[in-house]
């Protein structure tokens, strides 16, 4: 159960298929899912500052800034949509560890932030499990 809590946190979109394959019924993987993506989204949120700090630290920023189609991706959600387009996206597209690292940095008022992740978290998650269900007959 502690794998599929990580499994969670890292790769959020396969855990669900992960837990239906180990046995567990749909409501039991839905709060393991659950569970592993807010304990995942709390840590990397409250050490996001200081991995960004980290990285700048050990990565000098070259005179030249290089936008490839990732980093557009992730201005144009934020320019555009915003803190709830982040909190929408991160568990499909971006991961959860991204996510939260771009929540902190962007959106670091935790009294806001936090609830609109968890309540996108709870939503995917049931989402997620019931289409993975789909293809594993639980």
């Amino acid at each position: 159960m502690f794998g599929l809590l990580v499994f969670s946190t890292l790769k959020f979109f396969f855990a669900p298929s992960m837990a239906l394959l180990d046995g567990h019924g749909i409501l039991e993987t839905i709060l393991i899912h659950v569970s592993g993506g807010y304990i995942g989204f709390l840590l990397f949120f409250f050490a996001g500052k200081f991995i960004v700090s980290w990285g700048r630290s050990i990565f000098k920023p070259k005179k030249k800034k290089l936008f490839n189609k990732r980093n557009r991706l992730i201005i144009k959600i934020k320019s555009k949509y915003g803190l709830l387009g982040i909190a929408v996206l991160t568990p499909l597209i971006l991961s959860i560890p991204v996510g939260a690292i771009l929540a902190s940095y962007y959106f670091p008022r935790a009294q806001k932030t936090l609830p609109i992740f968890f309540a996108c978290i709870v939503i995917w998650s049931f989402i997620l499990t019931s289409g993975w269900s789909l293809f594993f007959g639980s």
